[in-house]
This record gives structure tokens, C-alpha cells and sequence, in this order.
């Protein structure tokens, strides 16, 4: 969200009813101790609470795909569990740590507002739950206490999911299971978690100071599990640079491709793990040419029908070597179809149609955009008009027609921006004095 003028309509009626509910359960969290006969307190209790959530969300860990968690929702879970008598407490919990957070992060105003409002609901909705409920024997208990746990989990997840759906135009289930489907255990976990430093509070709430270390355990985990997931990309990334830079003509070429990929999968609204899949599918696409000899690389003319059979097994060798790697599963299925047409006539395995993943689509165009544009050792770069023509006279038959058709678009649109550069630098416009 990079301004809140700059939103559709629609993010902003959904951001509306974001803010409504946050106020309403602030509203609410201030007159129920009052309706209960409680008064709001500054104690020992809300000040450790307070500043273990916020110490706890200001270190998130950040995913290669945008998303981020941050493990507070342990403490906000003890929150709820120990004021379930007065949700006014865990509300200023909420609020106070998510404040704290968004300011020292300088956000914009909107995001504050809705950072702020989106836990509170939350903590509020599901204390809410917990005394309807309520907790008078073990079943009561038990029973309060996993609802609470599926509000929480619903109101943390669904209304910002219906932000995100606005923003990009994505349906609300796919935006669901693209933003959640890689980190529900994550959050499930942590939520149990919290429950586990309810425990703890109940024997010495001292003694769950020293619950930070265990819950700083838990943010490493994930944190080292991320970046080991990260580096392993890096360093595949290494050794496909390592065999691009075999040539000075090839140079640069993947994370061309990457990037021309990433820009158009964000055009189609694709899923930010599709994003993130195509990017890296991108950049890894050549990998398997590490098992083509230097001879057939780099020929000056065309290649005997046994060298290309040598150089088509590039798609077999890049994908043998990134399906060992659990979280590049999907990419190594793009990189084995990269060079499938959609007429069904490419390589190797001649799939085409609706069977060719769109990732792979999109990286196929990327691919042979980028190669048009370069020099190669038997033939020139071609113009950028003659590139795009050949694009789209094999929509349909080698390309993906939409995929095809956006990629020309968005090469359309920088020509246009850099024309719109060059005129207002040649033509400034005239300022008065």
C-alpha cells in the first residue's frame, strides 16, 4: 500500500470496516470492565505482557514471498487467558505493542490504523468468545478455550486477507490459500504456545518472564529455517551465474529473465508464491547447461540433431538437481517445462495447452524475449520492434496468447515511459519565475 489516495475503492470500503471494528472493540474492551464492576489498572502483569509482545514484534521474520510473522501472538494468546474476565487488558496489549511497533517503523498513518485494529479485533473478539463460553469446569474450559483459538485464528488472518484480495483483484480464496497455506503450522504452533505461557503464568508470572528465551528459540527457528531456504536458492542462483558467466554474450541473462518474469507474473495477480516460484524459476532456469559441454554452448552456427539433443537435456539435468530441494519443488517443474510450446510441440515433454503451468509460460516468453535481445555467437541482437513482432506472431502456437499478450503489453508500456522520459527532458516544460 504505498499511499492510501493511490487505493482502489474497494481496498478502502474494506480498510473502513477494518477501522470500525477495531474502534468497536476498543469501544467495548474500555465499557466491559466498567460493566463488570472492573476498573483498568496499570499493573506488573500488563507491563511485562506489554513489552514482551512488543519486544516480539519488532524482530519478524520476513519470507522470500512478501509475508511476515512475528511470534507475539504468544504473548497476546497469554493475554486473552489470563484478563478472560476483562478483555480491556488484552486490549490494551494489543494495542499498545502494535502501536509502538508501527511507530517505530514509521508507517503511514493507514497502516497504523490498520495494524492497531486488526489485533484488537482479534484479542477482542475471542475474549469475547472465551466468557461466552466460559470456564466454570474442565469441559467449559476446554471447550472456550479451543473455540477462542479458531476466532483468534480467523480474525487474524481473514480480514487482512480480504485487504490483500482488494488490492490486487484476486479472489478471496485464492488470496487465503496463497498467504496461508505456507505458514498455517507456523501459526497454529505459535498459538499453542501461547497457551503453554498461559500455563506458565499460572505457577509464577516471574517465572514466565523467563518464557522470552523459549519464545526467542521459536522466532530463531523460523528465522534459520527462512534462511536456510534462502541460501539454498543464493547458492544455486551462484552456480547459475557461475555458468553464465562461461560467456560475456550471456551475461546478465538470467536475472533478466527473472525479473522480465517476476513483473509479468505480478501483472496476472498471481499468488505471491507464484511470484516468488516463477522469479526464482527465472533465475534458475539455464542451471542444467552446468552438464553441456563449452563446445555446444558457445557453436557460431547451428547445431548438429545430436548436440541439440545434448543441449535439450538441460531441462532434465536443472530439474533433477532442484527437485531434491523440498521448497523448490514447483520450480523445478517450471524449469523442466521451459521449453514447452503451447502448441504442445516443444521439449521434453511435449506437453501444451492447459497442462503447461502458467509459470513455465511466463518464463518461456522472459527466456526468448531476453535471448532475441542479446548477441549471440551466430547472429546479432534484434531491435526491440522485431522482437516483439516475433512474440506476437507466435501467440497461441509457441506462447502462452495471455501470457504473450501481457509481456508485449508491459514492453509496450516502458517504451512509452522512457519516450515520455526523453520528451520532457528535450521539451522541459515552461515554469514561471
Amino acid at each position: 500500500m504505498s499511499g492510501y489516495r493511490a487505493l482502489n475503492p474497494r481496498a478502502k470500503r474494506v480498510l473502513a470496516i477494518i477501522w470500525l471494528a477495531g474502534g468497536v472493540a476498543t469501544l467495548y474492551s474500555l465499557v466491559w470492565p466498567l460493566l463488570g464492576g472492573h476498573r483498568l489498572s496499570v499493573t506488573f502483569a500488563l507491563l511485562l505482557l506489554i513489552i514482551c509482545t512488543t519486544v516480539a514484534d519488532l524482530f519478524p521474520v520476513t519470507f522470500e514471498q512478501g509475508y511476515e510473522i512475528t511470534v507475539s501472538n504468544v504473548f497476546l494468546i497469554g493475554a486473552i487467558m489470563i484478563y478472560r474476565d476483562d478483555p480491556g487488558q488484552a486490549a490494551i496489549v494489543a494495542i499498545v505493542s502494535t502501536l509502538v511497533w508501527q511507530l517505530v517503523n514509521r508507517r503511514a498513518w493507514f497502516k497504523v490504523l490498520t495494524n492497531v485494529a486488526l489485533p484488537t479485533t482479534a484479542v477482542v473478539a475471542s475474549s469475547t468468545v472465551l466468557n461466552l463460553v466460559g470456564w466454570r469446569d474442565p469441559v467449559h474450559l476446554v471447550v472456550g478455550t479451543a473455540v477462542m483459538l479458531l476466532v483468534y485464528f480467523i480474525a487474524d488472518t481473514v480480514p487482512l486477507t480480504l485487504l490483500l484480495a482488494s488490492l490486487d483483484g484476486r479472489p478471496f480464496q485464492v488470496a487465503y490459500v496463497s498467504n496461508y497455506a505456507g505458514v498455517v503450522l507456523e501459526l497454529v504452533g505459535i498459538e499453542f504456545f501461547g497457551l503453554i505461557f498461559y500455563i506458565v503464568w499460572n505457577e509464577s508470572a516471574w517465572l514466565s518472564a523467563l518464557f522470552v528465551v523459549p519464545t526467542v528459540i521459536l522466532r530463531q527457528a523460523y528465522f534459520q529455517v527462512e534462511r536456510l531456504r534462502n541460501d539454498s536458492v543464493r547458492a544455486l542462483a551462484a552456480i547459475s551465474d557461475v555458468i553464465e558467466n562461461r560467456d560475456e554474450m550471456t551475461h546478465h541473462h538470467t536475472q533478466s529473465v527473472s525479473t522480465y518474469a517476476r513483473r509479468v507474473a505480478e501483472r496476472l495477480r498471481l499468488s505471491p508464491d507464484e511470484i516468488w516460484q516463477v522469479a526464482v524459476a527465472g533465475q534458475l532456469h539455464d542451471l542444467g547447461k552446468i552438464a553441456v559441454r563449452d563446445s555446444i554452448l558457445f557453436k557460431p552456427g547451428a547445431l548438429t540433431d545430436a548436440e541439440m539433443e545434448l543441449m535439450r537435456k538441460h531441462c532434465h539435468v536443472g530439474y533433477d538437481i532442484l527437485r531434491h530441494f523440498s521448497n523448490l519443488e514447483k520450480v523445478a517443474t517450471l524449469v523442466r517445462a521451459h521449453h514447452e510450446r503451447y502448441d504442445g510441440r516443444g521439449y521434453p515433454d511435449g506437453i501444451g495447452g492447459t497442462q503447461l503451468p502458467i509459470g513455465a509460460a511466463i518464463v518461456a516468453v522472459a527466456d526468448a524475449f531476453d535471448a532475441m535481445r542479446s548477441d549471440r555467437p551466430y547472429r546479432k541482437a534484434m531491435p526491440m520492434g522485431r522482437a516483439l513482432d516475433t512474440l506476437k506472431k507466435g501467440l497461441g502456437t509457441q506462447w502462452h496468447p495471455v501470457v504473450g499478450a501481457t509481456f508485449i503489453q508491459l514492453m509496450l508500456e516502458e517504451i512509452d515511459a522512457q519516450r515520455s522520459d526523453a520528451d520532457t527532458v528535450i521539451n522541459p516544460p515552461n515554469v514561471a519565475a
